[in-house]
């Protein structure tokens, strides 16, 4: 086994899943490759039927635990229980990770905690993250030209699949959680806005982004808006319109969340472009998701 934090910086992680063993059995083995490792594994299963017990049983010799939510709580609800039943077992920092997003360099948590620690105000630290844009409810890309040099760049948002790192401080001195409500998407935003509102700052590290970003080749991508998603996954478009609409209701940002409005009613006019089927089904989830939002609809949905 690698080696582990020092004794006064206890360090866990716990690993959402979801009807993905085989998956899941591949990232708890990379967790166990890190230079550092943590403490402990908890895996929180959102599947009733306990497939990921199967999977912790197989790692009998390592500090493997499971939890069953008892049913699909979504990554929001599974990640409020992870990040609460490891902050009240006394450990310092806590890894959220996904079943499908293991780290990617074997020294992740090394530099990460030692990121961690550099600053007493640091809430949360992760590979990548983004900006918001509290006037118009978007999300901003850190530009490559901010990504050269070393030194630390001070984020708004470090969302899942980023080896996202907590200070358990935020869990048990500011009562701050994941909003199991939201169920899935922008669960992660909504947390580290609330982390910030609270005095803390998220972090990452220039040559790790840099180098993440070079990685999965990402380096001077333009981004584009309002591009087509597949068909099979606009049913996500539904979460992210009521939640991102919650959160921006939730913050106060009254501006954002009317800008948020019409620009979500302006995606639905342009999901036409793509064909009348996908322009019908796109406006399907946006407009119910800001209805479900006018009515204060929470939680996971039927949706076909």
């Amino acid at each position: 086994m690698k080696q582990t934090t020092e004794n006064h910086l206890r360090f866990a992680a716990f690993v959402m899943t979801y009807k993905r063993p085989d998956q899941l059995k591949k990232t708890i083995e990379k967790l166990f490759e890190q230079t550092i490792v943590p403490e402990k594994v908890l895996i929180v299963d959102n599947d009733s039927s306990k497939e990921g017990k199967i999977v912790a049983d197989k790692f009998s010799d390592l500090p493997v635990a499971y939890h069953s939510a008892g049913y699909n709580s979504g990554p929001a609800g599974a990640a409020k229980i992870g990040l609460q039943l490891l902050a009240e077992e006394g450990y310092n920092w806590i890894a959220w990770i996904d079943d499908d997003d293991p780290p990617v360099f074997n020294d992740t948590f090394e530099t990460l905690l030692n990121l961690a620690k550099s600053n007493i105000h640091c809430g949360c630290v992760g590979v990548v993250g983004h900006r918001f844009n509290r006037n118009k409810g978007l999300i901003i890309r850190i530009s490559d030209e901010e990504l050269e040099g070393n030194g630390t760049v001070e984020v708004d948002n470090i969302a899942g699949g980023m080896c996202k790192i907590v200070n358990s401080k935020v869990v048990t001195e500011k009562n701050i959680l994941p909003d199991n409500s939201l169920f899935y998407g922008f669960e992660e935003l909504d947390f580290d806005l609330k982390i910030q509102q609270s005095g803390y700052v998220l972090l990452t590290d220039k040559a790790v982004y840099k180098k993440h970003r070079l990685y999965y080749n990402r380096w001077g991508v333009t981004i584009h808006r309002g591009e087509k998603k597949p068909i099979n996954r606009l049913w996500r478009e539904y979460y992210s319109t009521r939640n991102m609409l919650k959160i921006l209701f939730k913050m106060k940002l009254y501006k954002a969340l009317c800008i948020t409005i019409i620009r979500f009613l302006i995606k639905i006019a342009a999901g036409f472009r793509f064909g009348f089927a996908y322009g019908i089904k796109n406006t399907s989830f946006i407009a119910r998701g800001i209805f479900h939002f006018f009515i204060n609809k929470k939680g996971k949905i039927n949706i076909t």
